[in-house]
């Protein structure tokens, strides 16, 4: 009975939280290795749906693909389609292949930081320090430690810098060091195209480019304090106190990365993600956040999404197709995920329903309202009722999300998966068709 009303509880948030508009913000590296991939065992065949609702939609979902041949031909489909109300697979078609998300992907790295970070988190720019204060003067360094945050501003800086001042700071002694400790140098993720407009990547972000540092200098001296020796780089001892800090809320990182599908918000979200400190009976500094560590986290979580609990009246190993996570955005080529990966992520996320669903579906684009989505599935019963994440590179069209059946209430997570499309509009369109299909 439990497991019945979460899903009738999120079935009923799924369709308030489409009945108004919201706010829209607007909008190479060493080859894989086998700790990088998940490998499922080998899936037995799906069961037919066993519902009235599932065989219906079924029927109806072969008869579209039927008037699809002129795509379908000449191009990769995956589908995979979940009836959370019941647990029952509604479709699958090329539900395991390994497949492009594009930035689809988004919605893995939302998922993953909900999960271990939790909608609390706090994308933390902190100013540190060593060394004492003496009347007015710092007598050593202060450290910036950049957080990567995507939505850092100008004024947000200024603040830092006048936080500072009202401490009785007039004076540092030493350097202002520029800790970009949080990740590896790279500027650009794995996989990345060298023609494609890529956002740099660093820790020490302003405006959503480099720079922190200098503008922090500058700051503090229109301010009145004065650094007496300059920018360095290096990295805050252990030890440091922090004097101050500048803070946004994940939650807020997550609505430009998924409603206006953000880059830059996306990385820097994937960046926070870390791995377990080492077991060994004392505390171990944790090493940078390169995608190499990271990649097992979201690989942890993908495992733990195709439990079998998670769908329980799914019976044998109904498992998905191998994964690779190279980034958080969905921009590397390199990129892998299955249909039914994500749909096992989008059930996992209804399990979770505070810490995960809610500000997940807060945060993703409404079809005919928001975001990537405002100008699809207009005046449909899809409208106000799909919220999903596009999906698009080049030949590439994917959408990931949930919907509610108008007619039951059911909620249904689905995962839909365009390959080799060389009209972007062909792709998108079939989506639609499927999503108002479902929402009807």
């Amino acid at each position: 009975m439990k497991r019945y009303t979460l899903i009738l509880l999120a079935a009923g948030m799924l369709a308030a939280c489409g009945s108004s508009r919201k706010t829209v913000v607007t909008d190479p590296t060493p080859a894989p290795t086998m700790a990088s991939e998940v490998s499922p065992a080998p899936s037995t065949s799906l069961p037919a749906p066993q519902g009235p609702v599932e065989r219906t939609l079924a029927q109806r979902l072969d008869s579209l693909l039927l008037t699809q041949d002129s795509l379908l031909a000449v191009s990769q489909l995956g589908l995979h389609i979940v009836n959370l109300t019941t647990g029952e697979v509604v479709y699958a078609r090329g539900a395991q292949q390994r497949l492009r998300p594009a930035s689809s992907e988004k919605v893995v790295t939302a998922i993953a930081a909900l999960d271990q970070l939790g909608p609390n988190y706090q994308f933390s720019t902190r100013l540190l320090a060593t060394a004492p204060v003496s009347g007015t003067t710092l007598q050593g360094d202060l450290y910036v430690k950049g957080a990567m945050d995507p939505l850092l501003s100008v004024a947000d800086v200024r603040a830092l810098a006048a936080q500072l001042k009202a401490l009785g700071i007039r004076t540092v002694a030493g350097h202002l060091v520029a800790d970009a400790s949080l990740k590896d140098n790279d500027e650009y993720g794995w996989g990345w195209c060298w023609d494609d407009d890529n956002p740099k990547l660093t820790p020490l972000l302003i405006g959503g480019k480099p720079g922190l540092s200098a503008a922090l200098l500058t700051a503090l001296k229109n301010v009145g304090v004065t650094v007496q020796k300059g920018i360095i780089v290096g990295t805050a001892p252990a030890a440091a106190r922090e004097l101050t800090a500048f803070r946004h809320p994940l939650t807020a990182v997550l609505q430009p990365m998924l409603k206006e599908s953000d880059n830059l918000c996306a990385e820097a979200v994937f960046y926070q993600l870390r791995p377990a400190p080492e077991q060994s009976g004392r505390v171990v500094a944790k090493k940078h956040a390169s995608r190499n560590r990271i990649a097992p986290v979201i690989n942890d979580l993908i495992t733990r999404a195709y439990n079998p609990q998670a769908l329980p009246t799914q019976t044998g190993d109904i498992v998905g197709g191998s994964t690779m996570v190279a980034d958080g955005s969905g921009l590397s080529l390199y990129n892998y995920q299955s249909p039914e990966t994500f749909t096992r992520l989008l059930t996992y996320a209804l399990g979770q329903r505070d810490s995960i669903f809610a500000p997940l579906l807060e945060a993703l684009p409404i079809a005919g309202m928001d975001g990537t989505l405002k100008k699809r599935m207009i005046d449909t019963p899809a409208a106000a009722n799909v919220r999903a994440k596009t999906g698009s590179v080049s030949a590439v069209s994917t959408l990931v999300g949930y919907t509610t059946q108008r007619s039951t209430g059911h909620l249904f997570a689905f995962a839909i998966m365009n390959q080799g499309v060389t009209r972007m509009a062909e792709g998108r369109d079939f989506q639609d068709r499927v999503c108002i299909l479902l929402s009807e």
